[in-house]
């Protein structure tokens, strides 16, 4: 079987050609890139590794590199930039789709607009499949099969600003987790303040710790409530490490430095958008070299909260992970299970839509890559102990 992998060359993609090629499910794993130089070196490294270029903005270029293939994962971000045509130009070719898409109205715009085509042509599209979005949701999927009612799904994200980035991880932090983000409360979507509002304090596994965390904007909050029907009330909320990082955030909002639209700068037209998108990668290093304390990768956390029989329950999942491993190692779980056939679902569909939770849950354990992971279960007393 043939996978390609688009921005394979990349920090995630790259990832999930490691994972793709260690498998005895693919004969041909290809990266799909513009970087020619970084892919052949990645495929020197691996057995049954090709490259071809691909213009991820180009639908010719796309269906050239696509043609043949039985699934591709689609790692070129930022997804609100680039995944719509690459998931239609999929669905055009037959070809099986995963992606690790993080923005919540792109999300909502693949599920919405592509799925009957998708459907039409027998082919099965994941979107959202990394940690958050991905573990996250098939967490939540899992949760709610334990329990005979779900009534609330809330969503923990941090991490420290050291480890290693692709160039899309600023963009998406300033289209989603700022300005007005969704918030699901009380069965209806409702906006909140990105980093402002819903103000909580949490303990992450270490070596988080206790931190403040604030609403933000991804896809959990826009997709558990299509899957899991007697939801009320969904959510994300996160931090950075360390906390100064927030405050930069939000004083680039406060200035106005998000627009697209760009002005003249010297001379020279410069986008605000872009400008701030290289300052918050300069600034993560800066504080690195600084020598600030900053936890290594990142924590999440998901709390389900239900009934069971009657009974009030919670469960709460959480571990630790690097933004690469723990976003590639699922991407690739669910791209080789949609090869084999363990995942088929014609159609579009977020993590809790079609992901078999337990099958998926165990098999992520088994690789060993979220460091600790806990699982507490909190329940009423009913009875003696």
């Amino acid at each position: 079987m043939k996978a390609v992998v688009l921005g394979g060359a990349g920090v995630i993609g790259s990832h999930v050609v490691a994972c793709l090629s260690e498998t005895d499910v693919f004969t041909s794993v290809v990266i799909g890139d513009l970087n020619e130089q970084r892919a052949r070196e990645i495929g020197k490294q691996r057995e049954h590794v090709d490259f071809v270029s691909v213009d991820a903005t180009d639908r010719a270029s796309l269906a050239r590199a696509l043609r043949d293939a039985d699934v591709v994962v689609n790692c070129v971000g930022p997804y609100y930039k680039f995944a719509p045509l690459i998931l239609e130009t999929a669905i055009e070719q037959g070809v099986d789709y995963v992606d690790v898409c993080d923005d919540y109205d792109t999300t909502q715009t693949l599920l919405d607009d592509y799925h009957q085509a998708a459907r039409e042509r027998d082919v099965t599209c994941i979107v959202g499949l990394g940690a958050s979005p991905g573990l996250t949701n098939v967490i939540a999927s899992y949760a709610a099969t334990q329990l005979t009612s779900v009534s609330k799904v809330t969503v923990y994200v941090t991490r420290g600003i050291a480890e290693k980035a692709g160039a899309a991880i600023p963009y998406h932090m300033l289209h989603c987790w700022l300005g007005p983000v969704p918030v699901y409360r009380d069965g209806a979507f409702q906006t909140a303040r990105g980093l402002v509002d819903g103000e909580e304090y949490v303990t992450f596994p270490e070596p988080f710790g206790q931190a403040p965390v604030y609403y933000f904007g991804h896809p959990e909050t826009v997709t558990i409530p299509r899957y899991l029907k007697d939801v009320d009330n969904v959510c994300c909320k996160g931090t950075f490490f360390p906390a100064q990082f927030r405050q930069a955030l939000l004083q680039a909002e406060g200035l106005g430095l998000l627009s697209p639209t760009p002005i003249d700068v010297k001379g020279k037209e410069v986008a605000p958008l872009d400008f701030t998108a290289a300052y918050v990668s300069s600034l993560g290093k800066s504080m690195v070299s600084r020598g600030d304390s900053i936890p290594s990768g990142g924590a999440v956390m998901v709390t389900v909260a239900g009934e069971k029989n009657g009974q009030p329950k919670i469960y709460r999942f959480a571990g630790t992970s690097h933004m690469r491993e723990g976003t590639a190692t699922p991407a690739a779980l669910g791209a080789t299970m949609v090869a084999t056939g363990d995942i088929v679902s014609p159609g579009v569909h977020a993590p809790e839509g079609c992901v078999p939770p337990r099958k998926f849950i165990n098999a992520l354990l088994e690789e060993k890559l979220f460091g600790d992971v806990w699982l507490t279960v909190t329940e009423k007393i009913s009875g003696p102990l």
